[in-house]
């Protein structure tokens, strides 16, 4: 190999040494590059979990918009927009995150989000149920109103020197005041629902109630279908405002299973941000490591090509000092092997040529000045 590579011209050999040099240190910037792109890559994904995080506080602030309009629907409009961003940013994630370690955390949070859609969607129709229910209080309220005012209507033109006249109109009265009573704490319970309120309520709808049998005994038979009326509309009243309970209760569920599945969201978020720092701390450690190996060869194969470079040149220089030295000073002796073939053989070659010649040319001038002497 070493002959081989003697042969070689001079120009070929600085090339091949350069151009080693130049190869190593392209795969150096090659690993700058990749590392650089790396750590490019690391932060983006870095920041599309951020951009989860963002998108799941927004989702939370129209999701609190919408339950402070108690079920508006252009709130109900912005919640759902801001649930299809969160929910196409979470599935994108699936296609850029391609590591390993990410598989478990994003199938999680694939679950749970699927959970956090299904539990908005509960709260939703509870909100609409809720506002259904509110009007159809609204609606037996005001039925039984029309029917104690027609009651009032029918005590009114009676006789007024009838005996039961005074009686019926303060029964009358006190089922007007009933109404009232109930009609208020309503609206205390239906704007701010709690046991207190709840409690309250059907209280004095019980006590609404069981005032009716005072009217049945008062009133003839010709007012008992306005009694029954009246009785049947606060019943209704009474059962519309159970089915408000119920949608209480359930808004309540499904609002406590949104900040246990929105605290789980955020804990995966979390999670995820904290592999993409390991991975990303991984990276450096292994673009560092590569590049001081890259440059540790780069250097070792540098001086191993200037030394070997430099003996294929300046021996061969010293072998043709040497001949011209012995040359000059008279010796034609000396005949060496010159097996090179780059320039510097040639050389050698040339002046071994040289030497051969001169020492020809002074046997034949000595053989001349023997024949004439």
């Amino acid at each position: 190999m070493n002959s081989g590579f003697a042969n070689i011209s001079v120009n070929m050999k600085l090339a091949l040494g350069f151009g080693t040099v130049l190869f190593f240190t392209a795969i150096l910037a090659l690993v700058g590059w990749t590392s650089l792109d790396k750590l490019i890559y690391r932060t983006d994904r870095i920041g599309n979990i951020t951009e989860l995080s963002n998108n799941l506080t927004n989702l939370r602030v129209a999701r609190l918009q919408y339950m402070l309009t108690d079920g508006d629907e252009t709130a109900a409009q912005n919640m759902q927009s801001k649930l299809d961003v969160f929910r196409t940013h979470q599935q994108s994630l699936l296609t850029q995150f391609t590591n390993p370690l990410n598989l478990k955390p994003l199938g999680e949070l694939a679950d749970i989000t699927r959970d956090y859609e299904a539990s908005l969607n509960r709260m939703r129709a509870a909100y609409q149920a809720g506002a259904k229910v509110r009007g159809e209080m609204a609606t037996h309220a005001g039925a039984a109103s029309q029917t104690i005012e027609s009651l009032n209507t029918a005590v009114m033109q009676m006789d007024p020197s009838e005996p039961a006249r005074f009686d019926q109109a303060l029964l009358v009265n006190t089922a007007r005041q009933d109404l009232l009573l109930v009609g208020n704490e309503v609206r205390g319970y239906t704007a701010k629902p709690d046991e207190k309120t709840e409690k309250a309520v059907f209280q004095l709808l019980d006590t609404a109630i069981s005032h009716l049998d005072k009217l049945k005994s008062a009133f003839d038979a010709g007012n008992r279908e306005r009694i029954t009326q009246l009785e049947t509309a606060l019943r209704n009243y009474r059962a519309s405002i159970d089915a408000f309970k119920v949608t209480t209760q359930t808004a309540g569920a499904v609002r406590k299973d949104l900040t246990t599945q929105g605290a789980a969201i955020v804990k995966l978020g979390e999670e995820l941000y904290g592999i993409q720092m390991q991975l990303a701390k991984a990276d450096t450690a292994k673009a560092r490591n590569l590049q001081i190996g890259c440059v540790v060869l780069v250097m070792l194969f540098g001086i191993l090509a200037a030394v070997i470079i430099t003996r294929q040149i300046t021996r061969p220089l010293r072998d043709t000092l040497a001949i011209v030295e012995r040359i000059a000073s008279g010796d034609l002796t000396h005949s060496a092997a010159i097996t090179r073939r780059d320039e510097l053989g040639v050389l050698q070659q040339g002046i071994q040529r040289m030497g051969a010649t001169l020492r020809d040319l002074i046997s034949g001038i000595r053989d001349g000045v023997t024949q004439i002497a």
